[in-house]
């Protein structure tokens, strides 16, 4: 995995004065602008030299130059592409507005298309070239990467002298080794760590402190004089990996949109890393004595310093970035664009330019981290847009810690759990060759003999290896009784016979970890020493080896090497997971109707990645006795595994934290066991969905943890498909024969997952017994999220924190419980606000935080003032952490304390609106207070009423009097009424009027359980994955679904007339699609890729079963009919009963009375064609529904049959030559027309000319 970091090779340590000099002497020769560059670290690419005429200037550096290399060959392109755009954009000097442009060749395609957007970047390339502390910056961003292990190692020497400043070093080293874990290169985070690095080196100077003992100036050791800030330090940088972590989860929207205050957090952390390095510079030279002069210049060296990190950290923005904020620019800013849905929808589907990224990273795009459909995509990003730093930072605080835990975890298994294999060599400082830095006595040998260097072609390896195993092994049968020395003993003879040319490809997969082809001398130690403690080199080996049969040859037809040695353990891993996929869709339709679609969410988002995967895997089978050799090692990789998960509660939020999980080495490794742990939690979830409604994000949460491995899976085939083409090899081909061909059809799923393939595929069934399932499952450790049910009437618990009672007498006038009410053009515009506002830690200002009644949470802030008067007047702002705007309030306490009143508005300045709060007065008193109006006509009736009413209330709701509660159904029915007009945009101005009513009448509490109950209402309503290809709407209630026209897609319709009468062509069909095809109608949500080829199976097969059922009724009526007029006696009759279908075979229960006509489930009267045959329901159940009763109903639920059944559509057959007569027919009528309207023209412009004649004369 490439590291965080881009590596700078070719750097050496800056000198000003050479540098300036040549960059003037550059400038000189151009005698023109410089074009700014706003990412200081970007090369400018090759120009095109046939476009523009080369005039390169001189750049000439004094003999001996410490200057930095890379940017100097930098500099000297720039110019050289500046000087050959010259002639092109010289009569454009006067303008002043050039845009910005990061690399050569995207500016000679600017220059050349729009020359008067590259003037307004001249001055800033300059500042940034010639600063010598910015070429210094630049550089240590570059080469931060190699340069970490060896501060690291040296402060772990330190602390090993001064033990007090462990804490700070092992934060240091917990958070960088995180950090290089992630695959993005963002250069302000790189700049954060470079400033937390040089803050770090200041702790290097204890190493000239060897008595830690020694008492300096004031009386105090140096561990007493840093102690504290060394602790201090130590929680600055784990907040400072947090909010690096927040910060780099972020999408490039978020980062654009949000950029200036994200800029401005992150740049706190520079701010405190400098002070804590003059902290420790000052500390160190006081107690060493080496005077507050020196102290002070080193501290005035630091403050120049800043100015030049500062302006880089204000300049380092990515191509990508700078893309993205022309994009929104262009669309209004960010203002305009965060309240714009389709201008964000447009922004999510934002990819940079194939130049930019070919030329910023030299490699495959990395795959966008998706998890859901895009509306859902729309949602989560507003919420990220309206969420602040602080309190992303902080929400992502816990996750942050398990990420902290786990790479600590991982240190202590380094230093305590290293394996040290009996006879593995000890490899000294001093080496005679490369094979001497071989852990593997065995494979030293090999190495040796074979006098290989660095690498060696996996095929060679392998070959030599079997041979080195068999001459040990002749050895050893020559040797019989004599007492010989051997690497191979008795009881690992038996894997002698795994290690042949049948799988080399195995064995040689499982060295090369990157594909290669070759295989050095790191990937060999890596491999020898990952062995489990107690197994052989050759036991390790066979275990990789191991995975084909003859057998499964002779199926397959594929050649035996293609079958890696990890293949049976991933095959036993591989069926539990189908297992589980199979068992979860066997048991939607027992789940909650709340929790359908959160299900069928998650079935949609992880089901065709993991099919893909799990389909296209060859697998194989052994015996019990050989998998009883390795289930140590996979009981044991499993608990490593679970233990992971466990520790970050089942949540992956970023690659990261995937790798902290695996550990190091390829996906396909650890693949199916991680993938069958994620799914078994996510099973008892869907378990648990059955008896309770979970809350909404519960598996929204555990689908985006398994498209981050997914995600891993795109990274592994990206490279591996890079390697293939570097080799000049067929993808397609290498695909089919690496891991077992677990790629094949990840890389090209188009025939695998087409609509034809799955018209045929049939997919592994099982059933869900409940019973056959862990019974004593706790559901507080599966679930993450408390269900909302949980958060409602609950009585607040309002703590006296310490900062309260430390709080000045000001603050502490305002702190408690307040409830109230704010208005706007109506009273009030929201539902009765609470919380409880506390002192902040500096004791000055106060702080509450709490959830509104519509479900989303919020944090006030603020302070006071004191007025001339005296008056004192508390400040305050309340954020959401998504969606509504902030809002800021002003307002007074009346004399008793208890009443706070004010205005507010959506800006600091103006707060054109009024609110009004009150302390210790309960939600249920207040709901009975008048609006301000009735106040205001008049005050004295106003509070009678007030009295009154809270009284009548109370007596009401404590005697659960009728009245009360019919009046508050009435009120929760209301509610919900308007709740769903505000859903489908249906609000009125009379709606406003109801909810401000309805709002000053419920309390918070009544009006968030309105809002849950709201969300459970339309969760239960399906919402089916596919938009009408009549109206292009997303399809709501039933899916109408052709069943005869072939389509690359199926052809979906609404069940509106409109839609499903319209005749419809697409390209993917090669004749139009009319009303009178065969539809097939859907009321449950489908999963693509598993549901819709039983789907059209059954569907081909029950229309066939109808249509003999129907034909067969119709000729038993007609052969009745016929004999009814013969006068001869009919043998069967057929007895119509209006009701249901119970009813009807109550009525006809007569020994003399057979009933075998076919009649409506529901209304029992005949049906003929046109009508609906279930396909759900059993054969012999012959369920049948006439048109009325399904229009009218919308789907009838009678005995088993339910409502939510697939229905088929029964039609006469329309031959195609009767369509293609209706269709000539239909042409020629619409010819005449057409020919009858030319001659009404005619006429009539005849008319018209004759007109114009007569008036003219």
């Amino acid at each position: 995995m490439p590291s965080f970091f881009n590596k700078h090779k070719d750097t050496s340590p800056p000198m000003p004065a050479p540098a300036v000099q040549a960059v003037q002497e550059a400038e000189t020769l151009m005698n023109m602008p410089i074009p700014q560059v706003n990412s200081p670290d970007v090369s400018p690419a090759d120009s095109d030299q046939e476009s523009v005429p080369s005039i390169p200037p001189v750049i000439a550096f004094t003999e001996g130059s410490d200057y930095d290399l890379d940017a100097a060959k930098k500099l000297g392109s720039a110019f050289r592409t500046v000087a050959n755009a010259q002639t092109g954009f010289q009569a454009y000097k006067g303008t002043t507005s050039f845009g910005i442009v990061n690399k050569t060749g995207d500016m000679l395609s600017a220059i050349n298309t729009n020359v008067t957007n590259a003037q307004s970047m001249s001055s800033p390339l300059k500042s940034a070239y010639e600063s010598e502390a910015m070429k210094t910056i630049r550089s240590g961003v570059n080469a931060l990467v190699d340069s970490l292990p060896g501060l690291i190692k040296a402060l772990d020497e330190v602390a090993k002298l001064h033990p007090f400043i462990g804490i700070a070093v092992g934060a240091f080293r917990v958070v960088v080794e995180l950090d290089l874990k992630r695959r993005d290169n963002d250069k302000k985070i790189a700049l954060l760590f470079l400033e937390m690095k040089d803050m770090m080196e200041a702790l290097l100077q204890l190493d000239n402190i060897k008595d830690r003992d020694a008492v300096g100036p004031g009386g105090m050791t140096i561990e007493a004089r840093m102690q504290n800030l060394v602790k201090q330090t130590a929680d600055d940088i784990t907040a400072c990996g947090n909010a690096c972590d927040t910060y780099a989860k972020k999408r490039l929207i978020v980062k654009v949109i949000k950029g200036s205050v994200w800029e401005s957090t992150l740049k706190t952390y520079i701010d405190i890393f400098a002070k804590r390095r003059k902290d420790f510079t000052f500390a160190l030279a006081i107690h060493t004595g080496a005077g507050v002069d020196d102290a002070n210049r080193k501290l005035d060296t630091l403050d120049h310093k800043m100015d030049a990190i500062m302006e880089f950290f204000a300049k380092a923005i990515s191509p990508e970035q700078q893309e993205m904020a022309a994009l929104v620019q262009r669309k209004g800013g960010p203002t305009a664009v965060m309240g714009n849905p389709e201008a964000l929808s447009e922004l999510l589907k934002f990819k940079p330019t194939a130049v930019t990224t070919a030329t910023k990273r030299g490699e495959r795009e990395a795959p966008q981290h998706s998890s859901h459909p895009a509306e859902n995509d729309l949602e989560s990003l507003r919420v990220e847009l309206f969420e602040s730093p602080a309190v992303a930072i902080r929400n992502n605080l816990e996750v942050f810690e398990r990420k902290l835990k786990m790479q600590q975890r991982e240190f202590a298994e380094e230093m305590l759990g290293l394996v040290h294999h009996e006879g593995d060599r000890v490899i000294d400082a001093v080496t005679s060759g490369p094979h001497d830095k071989i852990i593997d006595p065995d494979i030293h040998e090999i190495w040796k003999e074979m006098r290989w260097r660095g690498h060696v072609k996996a095929r060679h390896f392998v070959l030599a290896l079997r041979d080195y195993y068999r001459q040990q092994i002749d050895v050893k049968k020559r040797a019989r009784g004599e007492n010989l020395i051997t690497s191979i003993h008795d009881d690992d003879e038996w894997a002698l016979e795994w290690i042949n040319i049948n799988r080399l490809q195995a064995i040689a997969e499982a060295f090369d970890d990157d594909a290669s082809g070759f295989i050095t001398i790191a990937e060999v130690n890596q491999f020898t020493s990952s062995r489990p403690k107690d197994w052989s080199l050759l036991h390790w080996l066979a275990y990789w080896a191991i995975g084909w049969s003859a057998e499964l040859e002779s199926t397959v037809g594929v050649d035996s090497h293609y079958f890696p040695g990890w293949q049976m353990t991933a095959t036993y891993y591989r069926d539990k997971v189908v297992e589980l996929l199979a068992k979860m869709f066997a048991m939607r339709p027992k789940i909650h109707n709340a929790n359908t679609e959160a299900v069928q969410k998650y079935l949609l988002t992880v089901y065709r990645r993991a099919t893909t995967l799990t389909s296209s895997f060859i697998c194989t089978y052994q015996d019990d006795s050989l998998k009883a050799r390795f289930q140590s090692y996979v009981d044991a990789e499993e608990q490593r595994l679970r233990e992971g998960l466990e520790t970050v509660r089942y949540d992956i939020d970023a690659m990261d934290t995937l790798t902290l999980i695996t550990g190091p080495g390829r996906i396909e490794k650890s693949l199916f066991p991680l993938l069958y742990l994620l799914l078994k939690r996510d099973f008892e979830i869907f378990r648990l969905c059955q008896k309770m409604i979970i809350h909404k994000d519960e598996l929204w949460d555990a689908a985006d943890t398994i498209v981050w491995v997914f995600d891993a899976v795109v990274y592994r085939h990206n490279d591996l498909e890079a390697l293939f083409k570097q080799q000049r090899l067929d993808p397609v081909q290498q695909f089919k024969a690496y891991a077992s061909e677990l790629f094949d059809y990840w890389h090209d799923d188009a025939k695998f997952l087409s609509l034809e393939n799955l018209r045929e595929l049939e997919w592994t069934e099982f059933e869900y017994v409940e019973e056959n399932e862990e019974q004593n499952v706790d559901s507080k450790t599966i679930l993450n999220y408390p269900s909302a049910v949980h958060n409602l009437y609950n009585i607040p618990d309002d703590i006296v924190s310490d900062s309260d009672a430390l709080a000045d007498n000001d603050v502490k006038s305002i702190l408690g419980r307040w409830y109230g009410l704010i208005g706007a053009e109506r009273w009030p515009i929201t539902a009765i606000v609470s919380f409880c506002f506390h002192a902040s830690a500096d004791t000055n200002t106060y702080e509450a935080s709490d959830v509104a009644a519509h479900g989303t949470g919020y944090t006030i802030h603020g302070d006071y003032t004191k007025k001339d008067d005296g008056t004192i007047e508390y400040n305050f702002s309340r954020t959401y952490i998504a969606r509504l705007r902030k809002t800021y309030f002003t307002g007074t306490l009346d004399e008793d304390g208890e009443k706070l009143s004010g205005s507010w508005g959506y800006s600091e300045t103006e707060k054109p609106y009024r609110f009004i709060f009150w302390k210790n007065v309960s939600p249920e008193i207040l709901i009975a207070r008048p609006p301000p109006s009735e106040f205001e006509e008049n005050k004295t009736k106003a509070l009678w009423k007030y009295a009154l009413t809270a009284a009548h209330n109370e007596v009401r709701r404590k005697m659960f009097s009728w009245s009360y509660l019919k009046e508050r159904r009435a009120i929760r029915k209301e509610y919900l009424e308007l709740l769903e007009n505000e859903s489908n945009n249906l609000t009125t101005l009379a709606d406003l009027d109801r909810f401000a009513v309805l709002d000053r009448t419920a309390t918070c509490e009544d009006v968030r359980c309105f809002y849950v109950l709201s969300d459970y209402q339309r969760r239960s309503v399906p919402t089916h994955l596919a938009n009408c290809d009549t109206c292009g709407e997303r399809i709501h209630g039933a899916r109408m679904i052709c069943i005869q026209c072939r389509a690359k897609d199926t052809l979906d319709f609404c069940d509106k007339p409109a839609c499903r009468e319209a005749n419809k062509t697409r390209e993917d069909i090669t004749q139009t699609h009319v009303p009178t095809h065969t539809f097939v109608k859907v009321r449950t949500v489908l999963n693509q890729t598993r549901d819709i080829g039983k789907l059209l199976r059954m569907s081909d097969a029950g229309l066939e079963r109808a249509r003999k059922l129907l034909d067969s009724s119709a000729e038993a009526e007609a052969g009745s009919a016929a004999s009814d007029n013969d006068g001869t006696e009919l043998k069967t009759e057929t007895k119509k009963v209006e009701g249901p279908r119970e009813e009807a075979d109550a009525a006809g229960t007569g020994a003399d009375v057979k009933v075998t006509a076919l009649t409506c489930v529901s209304c029992s009267s005949l049906v003929s064609y046109p009508c609906w045959y279930c396909i759900d329901c059993s054969a012999d159940a012959r369920v049948f529904v006439c048109v009325d009763c399904d229009e009218k109903n919308g789907g009838v639920t009678v005995g088993d049959h339910l409502d939510t059944h697939s229905l088929v559509s029964c039609k006469l057959k329309v031959a195609e030559d009767d369509t293609e007569k209706n269709t000539e027919q239909r042409l020629s009528s619409v010819e005449g027309k057409l020919a009858a309207l030319t001659a009404q023209m005619e006429r009539i412009e005849k008319l018209l000319e004759s007109l114009a004649v007569s008036r003219s004369s």
